[in-house]
């Protein structure tokens, strides 16, 4: 496709088209010059095209799409271009950028590092599944997920996502359309004995989670890349394992980041097996988009980051991984549920009680989740961690330094400090420092005694160094 400088949109707005943003199976998108707006062009000229267009627009415009990460559509382009106008937002970069280093770069790992590591691609692979998963609460489908029309925030710091290029989105209720991106469509699309769906979302999504993670496609391995093209199509039909099959390393990769252990947690590699393994040819095997939200945002808590390189791993490695200094101390908050009227049955049919923690069968704290506070770090627990809800409003802050933890309330409704023993409570109405002992003399109340709630325990976690 030849990139024209200038496109004018129906209602007579000149626009002067910049740097490509990213390239799909019908077109490309590309940035305007000065102006918060990107415009993206179809393949082909026909008539037919642009009537097709029109009416898909006029759909899109119809859908209930309020308050969703997602780039609407503008206006659409004059003849002889076809294509349209939408929202874009600035500071912001195709995820393709992500899983690829560009040309001349040298040395993957600090590459890797630089784009925020593993921690931040998790939290934003977190919120990529949140932005699909909304879009299915309301009976939609996006239809053509791929790297190149998922955008991120450009600043390592920041983990907004918007979704752009939604000509394509569509009722679930409406079949047989079989738009994809190549190496990113669904088995049953690719071999056209199914259409686009939520199940093919969840798909497209397990795709580009396990290429941003690893750098590596799950489905075309060494012996397909070095094999004939007939290879790649069977791959992509679903008719060969995986590279990380179980049973079956006939495909193994040696591609992106290796092993892939030091990118997956043990849970998201379940998920990517149901994904890539029975997902493949039973589309109702396939984790949905909210259980890949919720289990990203779970690995990403479980996150440490290194004081030398700065690269965040998961906790239990003993050292950084990408620079092998030894694992530093961290604090670790474990979430626990306060019951005022239910304890829990032992092995020996007693009822047992721990200061209306909701325990075990063998007496243990039943814990929810963990997240893990690295030394000189200041997290945001939101009230997915605290209160069970599936928002993201920060409600608590942590910050690990030294020999202290300081927990600092970000929400009006009260939290509490309690000693262990239950004997002392005060409210949690400003930072507070605590010791950073194991365990903390306190725990963080996220309601009152006599409500079901959520508890926060923080403990020490020693460095192995």
């Amino acid at each position: 496709m030849t990139r024209p400088l200038q496109v004018t949109s129906i209602q007579g707005s000149r626009f002067r088209l910049g740097r490509e943003l990213g390239r799909g199976g019908q077109g490309a998108v590309f940035a305007v010059e000065g102006e918060r707006l990107a415009v993206k062009l179809l393949r082909g000229q026909s008539p037919q095209l642009r009537e097709r267009l029109r009416d898909q627009l006029a759909m899109v415009a119809r859908l209930p799409l309020e308050g969703l990460a997602v780039a609407r559509p503008v206006d659409q382009l004059r003849t002889p271009h076809v294509g349209y106008v939408m929202e874009l937002f600035t500071g912001m970069v195709p995820l393709f950028s992500l899983m690829k280093p560009p040309k001349g770069t040298r040395g993957i790992t600090q590459w890797y590092l630089d784009g925020g590591g593993l921690g931040r691609r998790l939290r934003l692979l977190a919120h990529v599944a949140e932005a699909v998963s909304a879009l299915h609460g309301r009976g939609l489908v996006y239809a053509d997920l791929s790297p190149h029309n998922v955008f991120v925030s450009e600043n390592t710091d920041d983990h907004e996502v918007r979704l752009i290029d939604i000509d394509n989105l569509h009722p679930a209720t409406m079949t047989g359309r079989l738009v994809y991106t190549p190496r990113y469509g669904a088995p049953e699309v690719v071999r056209q004995t199914g259409s686009a769906s939520t199940l093919s979302d969840a798909h497209a999504f397990a795709v580009l989670a396990f290429e941003t993670l690893t750098l590596a496609h799950p489905l075309l391995g060494d012996a397909v890349r070095d094999g004939e093209p007939e290879l790649e199509e069977r791959a992509l039909r679903g008719e060969l394992p995986w590279i990380e099959a179980p049973d079956d390393d006939s495909n193994r990769s040696s591609d992106g980041i290796v092993p892939p252990e030091l990118a997956v947690s043990e849970v998201l590699l379940r998920d990517f097996q149901r994904a890539f393994g029975p997902g493949l040819s039973n589309p109702d095997d396939r984790p949905g988009l909210t259980t890949w939200a919720e289990h990203l945002h779970r690995a990403g808590d479980r996150t440490i980051v290194c004081p030398s390189c700065l690269g965040s791993y998961y906790v239990p490695h003993p050292a950084c991984p990408w620079c092998e200094t030894g694992r530093p101390d961290c604090m670790v908050a474990r979430v626990t549920l306060w019951d005022p009227e239910r304890g829990q049955r032992a092995k020996d049919g007693r009822v047992r009680r721990k200061a209306g923690i909701v325990a075990t069968a063998d007496d243990k704290e039943r814990v929810l989740d963990h997240v893990v506070v690295s030394q000189d770090t200041r997290i945001q627990l939101t009230e997915r961690t605290t209160h069970g809800a599936s928002g993201d409003k920060p409600t608590l802050a942590l910050e690990f330094a030294k020999s202290r933890v300081t927990a600092t309330p970000l929400v009006q409704e009260p939290l509490r400090l309690v000693t262990c023993d239950g004997k002392r409570e005060r409210p949690l109405d400003g930072p507070t420092a605590l010791p950073a002992t194991r365990p903390c003399p306190y725990r963080i109340h996220c309601g009152e005694n006599d409500e079901l709630h959520r508890v926060v325990r923080l403990d020490l976690h020693e460095g192995a160094a």
